[in-house]
């Protein structure tokens, strides 16, 4: 038993690799095939039309995914053949209906599947380091979208956009933070606007979508601390439901965006198309970017709503939604988890209990609201500079709390904070164990919690000391506050994206700080687990005596 819990891949991995090279060798010459049909559009300017070359590299590009997914066919992998099957009808519509949309989508996907091959090709392989596989996962799509967005294809009408600036972008927009130096709408033209978007969605449905894929692509392959670590961090998901999962999040977002593109486009104050449906992937991801400078300052009431609630269904998280899909509309009559009840009651304490502080502390009307979307989504309804110093304060700690595991934001997380909140209570009562609705909460993940927070509060004051000190001129010559900086260290920790009108009057120094702060606040929790179970050299010891230290 033991040996089959640290065994490596299945079968051969020399074996594997040999049989999986037709694959790889149609994907590699799909990502050429891709770019040559990419790289003159990219460089074209936007709006304008380069059928002529593309017709002749989407005939090459047709056959090549003819060649894979004939490879497919071959090795009997019918599981595949989607993407080549998906990749044939974009390609062969775009050329027979003239739409050159859907060769260019197509082109894209080409190249999501053969970076999807190299990760593969990877996990074959590793055993260690799988944190660095997540990190790559992140920083690919980043350096892709920063290069992509200073091409001309994507350049808006005015000034072209700097390498800093687009660097900085595609780190908010992939972390879904929603922090920008530039105005989205006026900088990029409509088509980096849709690339912006992707890289959105990418970020989006990053963090539970790694999980999945590392239990269900690696299997047996993991050692076993690393295999610990991923059940430890999987708690409350089994593996069995992972695939169920997966295919929940790929429908759970499909339909509650459409939903979302729907109601703004009936009562969105006369949105476009394009705005409805980029505002609807924006608030479901809780990425916060908004076409308009001044985000949600303009909108009516409706569209407002229809925003929170796109806004509170993404920070749920999938996990949640997968639960409230089996118990309350399809009826299977189980009841909820724990961890999904706690996840709702976090939530509506939250919402309810910070949009009353808000407005007790002077933000105004707009204290709902700011109370949904302090939760990591970052959009505002007036600007948080016009804050009272103690609603910034209130926000600051709605910020650090964030989402709920498993969703589209970040922050320390909801269940994390329940948990100390229990654990507490459960302290204060002198009881030596932790219930709630007759489950005992374990210790280890009692630890987990308290464990994550103080490296969460330690970064923080770790990335805010620094930033003070790269900012200290701007400081001394009250261009900006201290708050301000907590303020902005915090968004960009948590992923919330809300600023107080100083990211684009920090210097280079800060603004790398607060990119720096974005990545770690995006990968979290799953970093820490992986990386430290990876790198970790310490075997557990046996039973030791207990020692005595005194507390308080």
């Amino acid at each position: 038993m033991e040996s089959r819990a640290t065994g490596g891949t299945a079968g051969d991995p020399a074996q594997s690799v040999a049989m999986g090279s037709p694959r790889t060798l149609t994907r590699a010459l799909l990502l050429i095939a891709g770019t040559l049909v990419l790289a003159p559009w990219f460089m074209s300017s936007p709006g304008s039309s380069v059928s002529n070359w593309l017709s002749n590299s989407v005939i090459l590009f047709l056959c090549i995914a003819l060649a894979d997914l004939l490879v497919h066919l071959r090795s009997g992998s019918y599981r595949d053949l989607l993407p080549g099957s998906s990749l044939l009808v974009m390609a062969g519509s775009g050329i027979a209906f003239e739409v050159e949309v859907l060769f260019i989508v197509a082109a894209f996907l080409a190249l999501g599947l053969f970076f999807l091959e190299v990760l593969s090709i990877l996990l074959d392989h590793v055993r260690r380091g799988g944190a660095a596989v997540v990190l790559l996962f992140y920083l690919v799509p980043v350096v892709v979208g920063s290069v992509l967005l200073t091409l001309p294809r994507c350049q808006g009408t005015t000034t072209a956009l700097s390498s800093g600036d687009a660097i900085f972008t595609a780190i908010s927009a992939v972390t879904v933070t929603g922090l920008t130096t530039i105005d989205i709408g006026e900088r990029l033209s409509t088509e980096g606007q849709y690339l912006l978007l992707g890289l959105i969605q990418i970020g989006g449905l990053g963090v539970i979508s790694i999980f999945a894929f590392f239990a269900l692509a690696l299997g047996n392959g993991l050692g076993i601390r690393q295999g610990r670590a991923l059940r430890d961090a999987l708690d409350g998901v089994g593996v069995s439901e992972l695939k169920r999962l997966l295919i929940t999040i790929v429908l759970a977002t499909v339909a509650v965006e459409s939903i979302g593109i729907l109601l703004l486009l009936i009562c969105g104050d006369h949105l476009s198309l394009k705005s409805a449906l980029f505002h609807s992937v924006s608030a479901f991801c809780n990425a916060g970017f908004s076409l308009q400078k001044t985000s949600l300052e303009n909108w009516s009431t409706a569209p407002r709503m229809v925003m929170s609630l796109l806004i509170v269904l993404g920070g749920l998280g999938f996990p949640v939604l997968l639960d409230l899909w089996r118990c309350k509309i399809r009826g299977e009559g189980v009841r909820l988890p724990i961890q999904t009840r706690l996840i709702i009651s976090v939530t509506s304490i939250l919402l309810v209990s910070g949009g009353l502080l808000v407005w007790i502390t002077g933000a105004g009307a707009d204290s709902w609201f700011w109370s949904v979307t302090a939760r990591t989504a970052g959009f505002h309804t007036s600007s948080a500079s016009e804050l009272p110093m103690a609603a910034a304060m209130i926000v600051i700690c709605l910020m650090a709390v964030g989402a709920s595991p498993g969703s589209t934001g970040g922050g320390l997380k909801t269940s994390t904070v329940g948990v100390l909140f229990l654990s507490a209570r459960a302290e204060f009562n002198g009881s030596s164990t932790t219930v709630v609705w007759k489950r005992t909460i374990p210790d280890p993940v009692i630890k987990t919690a308290a464990v994550l927070t103080l490296v969460g509060g330690v970064l923080w004051l770790l990335l805010l000391f620094v930033l003070v000190i790269v900012e200290t001129e701007s400081l001394r010559e009250g261009r900006v506050q201290l708050l301000d900086l907590a303020f902005e260290v915090t968004s960009a920790l948590a992923t919330v994206g809300l600023s107080r009108d100083v990211t684009s009057s920090l210097g280079d120094g800060g603004r790398w700080i607060i990119a720096l702060a974005m990545l770690l606040g995006r990968l979290g929790p799953l970093a820490l687990v992986l990386g430290l179970a990876s790198i970790s050299t310490v075997r557990p010891h046996g039973e030791r005596p207990a020692g005595k230290v005194m507390l308080g």
